[in-house]
């Protein structure tokens, strides 16, 4: 069974970059794309995902509360926080609050994919 990957920016060429980069992939992964925290968590209600990857600064609901939204609805569901405002204090609560990594862009795409890849399985 494919592993469900969920990717959530509000800048439309992350997603598209991201998403290109995993249907690519030698592995079989489900790719779905939300521009907001709300339609994540919608998607996210309809068919649980494996892996969520979040900014943290997007309009109205942030990947903080996506996260905390998402470990409340579907506890198994692992979140990587990326965000292009880098800070100690924002790594430190993506951790703290249950985020398997925190990565700031940008960032280096193979090793992004085979961080997402080692998680995954």
């Amino acid at each position: 069974m494919a592993k469900r990957l969920l990717i959530v920016d509000d800048e439309e060429t992350i997603t598209f970059s991201l998403y290109q980069s995993f249907i690519h992939s030698p592995k079989d992964y489900e790719v779905v794309t939300a521009a907001s925290g709300e339609e994540a968590l919608e998607r996210s209600r309809e068919n649980p995902f494996d892996l969520v990857i979040t900014d943290i600064m997007m309009p109205g609901m942030d990947g903080f509360d996506l996260m905390a939204a998402l470990k409340k609805e579907a506890p198994q569901t692992d979140v990587i926080i990326m965000t292009a405002y880098g800070s100690n204090m924002h790594k430190d609560r993506a951790l703290s609050e249950g985020a398997r990594t925190y990565i700031e862009k940008p960032f280096e795409m193979h090793e992004f994919k085979k961080m997402v890849i080692d998680i995954l399985g």
